[in-house]
């Protein structure tokens, strides 16, 4: 009698210990992880340009560290995941399936001097019990644009000056440039508008009203050439996008007696 109650017992524990595995699996048996292995590329295009290949880089400092980037993870139910900086990043565990990982650095909306904005993105499928390695490339989203005189230019005025403005309302001025400037990081898509004034040799100072001038392009480094205009042309040129727009002025007389 007890050797059948023994038994009966241990046929009951089997059972009961093979129904709670099947009923309560690892919660981690189906994740797994990420690691991204980030390129982060300077190469813009670069318009009116002789060169043969019509691209330049950034200058360093406007090139963004893996570390700073952000990112987010998404998958079809939505963001599972965002970091504001790569250098929090903790390869979570995730439910194997398809992802997306948006990465970052900068604000679109930004623009000024040391305003760049890059971007990427990268489909992936996390594998159960895996740390998988995913390469993303980054590149840069917005626009840029410098200015430059030419020699002629700068031997027919004696002083000068530039303001350029963004449909956004930025407006950058320039204080006789010698040589090009320094970028100026501004939207994709917008328009540019240049008004300025200068001084010729003999003291009479010409303003030129506010011009439009073209549209930037994304992932783009625009010049803007100045130049002046045939001999005794108070006007200006200006080439932007292998587009040539003559600026007329208005002449302000500082000295009634110049000719």
């Amino acid at each position: 009698m007890n050797t059948k109650i023994y038994a009966t017992l241990l046929i009951a524990t089997w059972l009961l210990s093979g129904c709670a595995k099947n009923d309560a699996p690892d919660p981690e048996t189906g994740k797994g992880a990420v690691a991204f292995t980030c390129s982060i590329s300077g190469a813009v295009d670069e318009i009116a340009t002789s060169k043969a290949d019509p691209q330049r880089e950034l200058p360093a400092e406007c090139i963004p560290q893996t570390e700073q980037l952000s990112l987010v993870l998404s998958s079809d139910i939505g963001i599972v995941g965002s970091y504001e900086v790569m250098s929090d990043y903790d390869q979570p565990l995730l439910t194997q399936g398809n992802y997306n990982a948006a990465f970052t650095f900068g604000d679109q909306n930004q623009e000024g001097p040391n305003a760049c904005y890059f971007t990427g993105n990268t489909d992936f499928t996390i594998v159960a019990r895996k740390t998988i390695t995913q390469p993303v490339s980054l590149t840069l989203a917005n626009s840029l644009y410098s200015l430059t005189c030419t020699d002629w230019f700068m031997k027919y005025f004696t002083d000068y000056e530039f303001t350029v403005r963004t449909e956004s309302g930025l407006q950058t001025t320039f204080d006789k440039p010698v040589s090009e400037t320094d970028p100026i990081f501004v939207k994709a898509g917008t328009k540019l508008f240049l008004s300025g004034k200068a001084t010729k040799t003999n003291g009479v100072e010409i303003e030129f009203q506010e011009t439009e001038i073209g549209t930037t392009a994304a992932r783009t480094w625009h010049t803007i050439t100045v130049d002046a205009g045939e001999a005794n042309d108070v006007a200006i040129n200006i080439l932007f996008n292998n587009s040539l727009i003559t600026a007329e002025p208005i002449d302000v007389e500082l000295n009634p007696d110049a000719e």
